[in-house]
C-alpha cells in the first residue's frame, strides 16, 4: 500500500548571462530550509551539468546538513546550471527510498528526473494502464508512476522517432489523464527543466527571476524572502519550460480552464509556512485572525472564579502558535485573566498527522512532553489548527491530567473535518475521522441534521463538540464556525477548496471516492445498528 505524503519541491537555474557570484546549490540552501514544515525527515537533490549529466546528493535535516551539499569530492569541477530538490517527511512503501528525487534510470540520453509535491487520486487506474504498454515499477509512489506516465509518452510520440521532446504536448496529455493535486519540477539529460503545476491547482508552486539572473522554483513563496526580482505563481493548468542551454523561459497552457482551480485548505491553516503568503497576506496573519475569532467563542465557556489563577493560553507545536497568540490576545481584550506560555514541547520534528495508523501512533507516543512543571491545578486552553482523529489531542490531554492540571479545553481554528483528503494529507478513510465516529453516537435526528455539514445547527454542533471532548477527555472543545473561517481565508471561499468542512471535493474521481466510502459508512452503521 502506497502511502501520500506532503513534500516541498524546489529548483534553481542559473542563466547563461547571470551576474551572480552564487550555485545553484547556494539558491537551493537558501530555500529548502524555509519549505521545512512540508518534511522533516530529509532532502534529496539532482543536479545536471552538461557533458557529466545527471548527480544526486542527500542531506537527512533541512536545516542542520544542507552546507555538504555542493560538495563533489570525486569531481571538484562539477559546477552544475540546474538542480531539483525535495524536502519530504520519511514515510514511504517497505522497500523504497524517499531520500532523492526519483529517477526513471534510463541510459543517459533518455533519463528523466522528477520532484513532486501532491497526489493522485486515479493512480491505480493510471498505474494499470501504463503496465499495459510494457513500463515495470520499482515501488508504488505517485512520483514515479507520474514520471512513467511522462516516459511513456515521450517514448510513444518522440524518442522512438528520433524527434526532440515537445513537453507542451507530453504534459497536455498528463494533465487531461490524471486526477488529483500535483505539482512537479522535471530535469532531462539535457538540462532542460519543466515545471508543472496540474489544472485543479490544490497544491502551490512558485516562480522567481532573480535581478542576478537565477530562475527559482518553489512550493511556497517564503523560499525567495531576502531575495531581489520578480516572482509569481505558476497558473494551475500550465508548465514554465526553461531550455536547458539557452536558458529560454517560456510558459504554456496544458490544462482545461473550464475548471475553476483552487488551493487546498490545509495550506493556509497547517501545510504551508506561516511566512507564505496569497494574495499579499501571510499564513502567519490568517492564522492569528482565527485565534482572535476564537477568543469570541471560548471566553464565555471558560470559568471565572474570583481569585482564580490566570489561564494559561497554550499551542500545539509547531503549527498552533500564531493561533494561540490570537486567542490570547483576544482573550485579555476582553478582561479574562490568562497568560501565553507553552506547556507542551515536540521530542522528534516529523509530523504526527502523516503515516500508516501504527507509525503515527508510535510517533505520537515519543513526540509530546511536558515543557513546564509549574502547572498543577492550573487550566489549560489549547489553541489547535484542526482536531482531525483526535489521538493526539487526546495523547497531549492525558499528559497535562497526569501533571495534575485542573482541566483541558481546546480551541479549534476549523470546523469540524468531515471528508478524507486524498491530495497528499494522508487522510485516506471517513471512519478514522473524529467526527464520524461521534456522528456514530448521535440520535437519528442529529445524525441527520449533521450530514447538512457546513451547514450543522449551532445547537447540533454543541452535541458534537461535547462528546468529542468526552472522546478525548477534555474539558471542552470548540470549533470555529463554518461561516467565520470563510470571513477570515485569504481568499474567503472563492478560490479555495474548502472539502475538508463541506465534502465537496475537488475532483470528479476524489467526490467519487469519497461518495463511496460515505456510501459504505453509513450502510456498515445501519446494518451494525
Amino acid at each position: 500500500m502506497k502511502v501520500a505524503s506532503m513534500s516541498g519541491i524546489a529548483a534553481a537555474f542559473l542563466l547563461p548571462w547571470s551576474s551572480s557570484h552564487q550555485t545553484v546549490y547556494d539558491r537551493l540552501k537558501h530555500m529548502l530550509p524555509k519549505l521545512s514544515l512540508r518534511g522533516q525527515a530529509g532532502v534529496g537533490i539532482a543536479a545536471f551539468m552538461h557533458n557529466k549529466g545527471v548527480r544526486y546528493k542527500t542531506a537527512s535535516r533541512p536545516s542542520h546538513e544542507l552546507r555538504a551539499i555542493d560538495k563533489d569530492e570525486q569531481d571538484l569541477e562539477f559546477i552544475p546550471h540546474v538542480a531539483i530538490a525535495h524536502v519530504r517527511d520519511r514515510v514511504c512503501t517497505q522497500g523504497e527510498s524517499d531520500d532523492r528525487p526519483t529517477s526513471n534510470r534510463r541510459a543517459a540520453s533518455r533519463q528523466l528526473t522528477i520532484s513532486l509535491d501532491g497526489a493522485l487520486v486515479n493512480a491505480r487506474e493510471i498505474r494499470a494502464e501504463v503496465i499495459a504498454q510494457g513500463h515495470t515499477f520499482e515501488g508504488r509512489t505517485d512520483a514515479e508512476l507520474l514520471l512513467k506516465l511522462v516516459e511513456h509518452i515521450c517514448e510513444r510520440d518522440y524518442w522512438r522517432q528520433g524527434l526532440r521532446v515537445n513537453y507542451e504536448h507530453v504534459f497536455r496529455e498528463v494533465d487531461e489523464r490524471i486526477d488529483g493535486a500535483i505539482s512537479a519540477l522535471l530535469l532531462d539529460t539535457e538540462g532542460n527543466l519543466v515545471a508543472f503545476r496540474n489544472r485543479y491547482g490544490l497544491r502551490p508552486l512558485e516562480f522567481m527571476q532573480t535581478d542576478d539572473g537565477c530562475l527559482l522554483f518553489a512550493s511556497e513563496n517564503c523560499a525567495f524572502a531576502g531575495l531581489r526580482g520578480k516572482s509569481d505563481q505558476i497558473v494551475p493548468g500550465y508548465i514554465k519550460y526553461v531550455d536547458g542551454k539557452n536558458g529560454d523561459c517560456l510558459d504554456r497552457s496544458v490544462g482545461d480552464s473550464r475548471r475553476a482551480a483552487k488551493l487546498c485548505a490545509y495550506e493556509a491553516l497547517y501545510l504551508g509556512s506561516p511566512d507564505t503568503s496569497i494574495q499579499g497576506r501571510s499564513h502567519l496573519e490568517t492564522r492569528y485572525s482565527i485565534g482572535v475569532s476564537l477568543g469570541d467563542l471560548v471566553a464565555r465557556q471558560l470559568p471565572a472564579e474570583p481569585g482564580a489563577a490566570p489561564i494559561i493560553i497554550s499551542s500545539m507545536p509547531d503549527t498552533g502558535g500564531p493561533y494561540a497568540n490570537g486567542l490570547f490576545a483576544s482573550l485579555v481584550a476582553r478582561g479574562i485573566s490568562a497568560e501565553r506560555r507553552e506547556v507542551i514541547e515536540t521530542q522528534i520534528t516529523e509530523r504526527t498527522l502523516i503515516g500508516p495508523s501504527s507509525e503515527r501512533k508510535r510517533r505520537i507516543a515519543h513526540k509530546y512532553r511536558l515543557a513546564s512543571a509549574d502547572v498543577e491545578k492550573r487550566t489549560i486552553l489549547i489553541a489547535d489548527e484542526a482536531l482531525i482523529r483526535g489521538d493526539t489531542s487526546r495523547t497531549v490531554t492525558n499528559i497535562l491530567l497526569a501533571a495534575g492540571v485542573e482541566a483541558v479545553h481546546w480551541a479549534i481554528g476549523s470546523p469540524p473535518i468531515v471528508a478524507p483528503n486524498y491530495y497528499g494529507v494522508n487522510i485516506e478513510t471517513i471512519d478514522e475521522l473524529a467526527f464520524w465516529r461521534t456522528w456514530k453516537r448521535l440520535s437519528a435526528q442529529q445524525r441527520k441534521q449533521s450530514l447538512l455539514f457546513k451547514d450543522i445547527e449551532p445547537h447540533v454542533l454543541k452535541t458534537i463538540e461535547a462528546r468529542i471532548a468526552v472522546s478525548i477527555n477534555a474539558a471542552t472543545v470548540t470549533y470555529l464556525p463554518f461561516p467565520r473561517l470563510t470571513s477570515l481565508l485569504p481568499r474567503e471561499s472563492e478560490g479555495m477548496d474548502l472539502s475538508p468542512f463541506t465534502f465537496e471535493m475537488p475532483t470528479p474521481a476524489g467526490q467519487r471516492r469519497a461518495n463511496r466510502d460515505l456510501h459504505n459508512l453509513m450502510a456498515d452503521h445501519y446494518s451494525a445498528a
